[in-house]
């Protein structure tokens, strides 16, 4: 019994050497998805994601085709979850509850554009999804 005492999810923040390589072949390129790459390898990302009472923090960085990468980021408070892909163009979020079906998930992905685009005003928006 004791090893399962303190098995709590570990936050992961994984694929920072692709978005440097990645970032290092753009040659001064800048979007909105770059800006936040750029927050990811710094550590500011995680640090900002840090402030709120997630209870689980995972941070991805997946290469697509065509030489683009999406930065994923999902949150977990309770049952709840966020699920943030970050493209070069737009964002897509969606909000659904654990053990929902493939169908429920995919049926709340909302796309977005950049269009004044503010992080921190993102997270208070997920915080208060969370709470209520």
């Amino acid at each position: 019994m004791e090893l399962l005492k303190n098995k709590l999810p570990k936050n992961v923040f994984s694929g920072k050497r692709k978005a440097k390589k990645y970032l290092s072949a753009l040659n001064g390129q800048n979007n909105k998805q770059i800006d936040l790459l750029r927050l990811y390898i710094s550590g500011a990302l995680e640090e900002s994601l840090k402030k709120y009472e997630f209870d689980l923090i995972e941070v991805f960085v997946d290469k697509l085709g065509n030489k683009k990468i999406d930065l994923q980021v999902n949150l977990r408070f309770q049952n709840k979850n966020i699920g943030l892909d970050f493209f070069s163009d737009y964002y897509e979020f969606c909000f659904y509850l654990a053990g929902c079906n493939l169908e429920d998930v995919e049926n709340s992905i909302v796309k977005y554009e950049y269009n004044d685009f503010d992080l921190d005003a993102l997270l208070k928006e997920i915080e208060s999804k969370f709470r209520h």
